[in-house]
């Protein structure tokens, strides 16, 4: 069985979700928020081996926490689309601002590639690339959660007001990719609340 938990960091409310297999304690963390010290402590407490960390995308409150979490969990690999890879390879910033954050190159990176599955141990993660909000944005999909990342929210959706974002590219992105999804999966977005695709696709405002 696959177990989900989250933790969210209290500057942007950005949640980091950690995803294991309950047979075999494989694990990976889905992004890296601003206070990376509770999934540290929850994956003690849970026993598990993290495997690798994945990433939605690379905004600062997504990988703020990467530098403390390579340092519990070393050697794992960093999994991120190649439209933003050189933000974990080369430590170059995805914005024209990074807000004063500097992450210095990450040794192990690997692809999320849409239509490929990328496998940590036991975890298998299907990859829809989603992008609009930024140009690598990916959903990870496994059993019946969709790990969406800021393109889609609870009631809402990802900004695009940034100079490398696409609102029609991101809307386009929820409603060809995400809304082909079945009613009873489960949103769990990079901010705010779960929801479902069906909930989304009869209430959300944006869509």
């Amino acid at each position: 069985m696959i177990r989900v938990e989250t933790t969210a960091d209290s500057q942007f409310g950005t949640n980091s979700y950690l995803v294991w297999d309950e047979d075999t304690k494989d694990a990976v963390v889905i992004d890296a928020n601003l206070e990376p010290d509770p999934m540290v402590a929850l994956a003690r407490e849970r026993g598990v081996t993290v495997r690798a960390i994945l990433l939605t995308h690379t905004d600062v409150d997504h990988i703020g926490g990467l530098p403390r979490l390579l340092q519990e969990f070393s050697d794992v690999p960093v999994a991120v689309h190649d439209a933003e890879r050189e933000v974990v390879a080369e430590g170059k910033s995805l914005r024209q601002t990074n807000w004063g954050f500097e992450l210095a190159p990450v040794a192990r990176v690997e692809r999320l590639t849409e239509g490929e599955t990328y496998r940590a141990g036991s975890l298998e993660f299907e990859v829809l690339h989603t992008p609009g909000h930024s140009p690598g944005g990916v959903t990870l999909k496994i059993g019946n959660a969709l790990f969406t990342g800021d393109a889609l929210f609870a009631g809402s959706i990802g900004r695009s007001d940034f100079h490398n974002s696409d609102g029609r590219l991101l809307l386009d992105s929820i409603k060809e990719k995400l809304l082909a999804e079945d009613d009873e999966m489960v949103v769990l977005p990079g901010h705010m609340q779960p929801s479902t695709i069906g909930r989304e696709r009869r209430t959300n405002p944006f869509l």
